[in-house]
């Protein structure tokens, strides 16, 4: 992905979908490439290549430039992405205090709430040690849910890149089961989020995708 055309390496169900939807918010010209994480070794869907030849961490997103250079890290491409276009209140100017309140919950999704909410969808994962997950899980949740009380967004009125994070992380219930019903302002931000128009046009984009990839089962509900 790029204005000039480049490619974003990106899958159905995984974090690299914020950094999709913002290309699709933005109306930012680029070239989605579908990369199947749950075939070993990790796959390019379009051509059976592997994607450590792409980015040798073997993980979405990579974002290759028209140049060929290739950024990975989700929070660093979402900032990239949205510094393309200078106008959008996605992400605050750089040096202001409101835009490191955005980087600050960027940080927060990336290292505990992500890091967290990963194994709980490993299918071997052992169920002891979910447990001890879902704990840590209840109390960031738990954090997030207050601050949502009293705005509609992680730092307030403006949809920023940090919420797209947050959207996608708790976003795939109909396919792991992770349930909110415990977080009603959770909730309310994530029905929010999802009637975006760039979230309509970002599942249109991945359904093809997700019928071409086996997804890993798994029973019951996830909830901290």
């Amino acid at each position: 992905m790029s204005v000039n055309q480049g490619q974003d390496h990106t899958s159905p169900l995984a974090c690299s979908s914020a950094a999709h939807m913002m290309l699709l918010e933005l109306d930012i010209p680029h070239e989605i490439r579908f990369v199947d994480i749950y075939a070993q070794p990790h796959v390019l869907l379009d051509d059976v290549v592997p994607f450590v030849d792409v980015n040798p961490k073997n993980a979405v997103p990579a974002l290759r430039l028209d140049t060929g250079e290739v950024h990975t890290e989700i929070g660093v491409i979402l900032q990239y992405i949205v510094d393309l276009k200078s106008h959008s209140s996605l992400l605050p100017r750089p040096g202001t205090q409101e835009r490191y309140r955005v980087m600050e919950w960027l940080s927060y999704v990336g290292s505990d709430v992500h890091k967290t909410i990963g194994p709980l969808f490993h299918p071997h994962m052992p169920e002891v040690a979910k447990d001890i997950h879902r704990q840590n899980l209840h109390r960031r949740l738990s954090y997030i849910e207050a601050q949502l009380a009293d705005r509609p967004y992680l730092t307030g009125e403006n949809f920023t890149v940090a919420d797209a994070y947050l959207f996608v992380m708790i976003g795939w219930a109909p396919y792991f089961k992770f349930d909110l019903t415990p977080y009603p302002n959770l909730s309310a931000f994530h029905a929010r989020i999802a009637s975006r128009p760039s979230f309509d046009l970002l599942m249109q984009g991945i359904a093809p995708a997700l019928g071409r990839m086996r997804l890993p089962v798994f029973s019951g509900t996830t909830s901290p």
